[in-house]
Parts: C-alpha cells; sequence; structure tokens
C-alpha cells in the first residue's frame, strides 16, 4: 500500500485527533496543511452557524476524553496568520513535520496555547529538538513560500473540502472517526 496522505488544520480539533489516531498506530503520513477548499468550493466554517458551533462545543470535549487527551480551547479560539503554517513547513523541512503537526496541535488544544505567538511556536520546535528560525526568516523564506503553494495545489489535486482527510490506496477518508476505517484496512 502506498504511503497514505493526510491533510490536517491546526484550527480544528478532529484534526488533532485525527493524527493522534495515525500516531497511536504507527503511521507516518506524507502530510499537508489545509488551507481551505479548492477554489470555487464553498467551505462550511463550524463557527458560523450557532447550531454547528453549540453541537462543536458538546462535541470535542467527548471525543477528545474518549481518546484520553487533555482539553483547553484556544484562546483566540480563531487561529490567526500563516506563521504556524510556515514553522511547519520549516520542521517538515527537518524531518520532524509530523511530529510538530502533533505537538502544535496538542499545544492549541490540548493547553490552549495561541499558535500565532512566535515564542509558542519555538516552544515546540525545541521539544523536538529543533531551533525554528524568528518570524521574519520564516515569513521571508522563498522555499516555505513554495511549499504553502504546492500543499494548496495538492487541496485541489485530492479534492480536500474539510479535516482531518486521508487517502491511502485510492481510498478517501474525511473525519477522524473515519481513519478508524483506514487502520483496520491495516490488520487485513
Amino acid at each position: 500500500m502506498s504511503e497514505p496522505v493526510c491533510f490536517f488544520a491546526f484550527r480544528s480539533p478532529y484534526s488533532r485527533l485525527g493524527l493522534h489516531k495515525l500516531a497511536r498506530a504507527g503511521v507516518t503520513p506524507r502530510l499537508f496543511p489545509f488551507t481551505g477548499t479548492p477554489d470555487g468550493v464553498p467551505f462550511f466554517n463550524p463557527t458560523d452557524s450557532k447550531p454547528k458551533l453549540d453541537y462543536y462545543l458538546e462535541d470535542i470535549p467527548r471525543m477528545t476524553a474518549r481518546m484520553d487527551l487533555p482539553l483547553g480551547f484556544p484562546d483566540p479560539f480563531e487561529i490567526r496568520g500563516d506563521l504556524p503554517l510556515r514553522a511547519f513547513h520549516w520542521a517538515d523541512r527537518q524531518g520532524q513535520g509530523f511530529a510538530f503537526a502533533l505537538a502544535a496541535s496538542d499545544a492549541r488544544w490540548g493547553d490552549g496555547k495561541d499558535l500565532a505567538d512566535p515564542d509558542v511556536l519555538a516552544g515546540i520546535a525545541a521539544g523536538l529538538g529543533l531551533d525554528l528560525p524568528d518570524a521574519d526568516t520564516l515569513k521571508g523564506d522563498a522555499n516555505l513560500d513554495a511549499d504553502m503553494e504546492a500543499a494548496r495545489a495538492f487541496v485541489t489535486d485530492y479534492g480536500v473540502f474539510g479535516v482531518p482527510f486521508l487517502v491511502a490506496g485510492g481510498a478517501k477518508y474525511w473525519g477522524q472517526d473515519r481513519f478508524d476505517l483506514y487502520l483496520e484496512t491495516l490488520t487485513r
């Protein structure tokens, strides 16, 4: 079976759960950040609908508890800027993308930290033994610009409309609960 491809977003607590499911199963996918649906495809933000947000706030704690993970709602709730994505791509270039994505998701959804804070990102990188460049260096790095453009193109190529989203063996799995279906294929 070919290497799975996984799309994640730091803004999604469900991405965090999906990444943990993969990590616990010993699966390290090729990882891409989700930066929105393909051009021309609407995105239905859960925080734009009061009933959906209410459900989200009910469901996140129970699903997080089910995986025996801590939960701390981030403040601010919405993620700001592209610095966390740049830090992810930088870590990915160091061979630590999956570990960084998991640690940053835990910092955001487990500890309630603001990933737009360069000190938070530097602390996450340091926890992985990495020395993250400063924010200005990350923002001015043409290689990271190219990585971000490539990741955006993969969103379109794979038809990703939400996260977490896994593609493996030609099959698509949307939602952390569907990752279980993929993991079952590994034991057959």
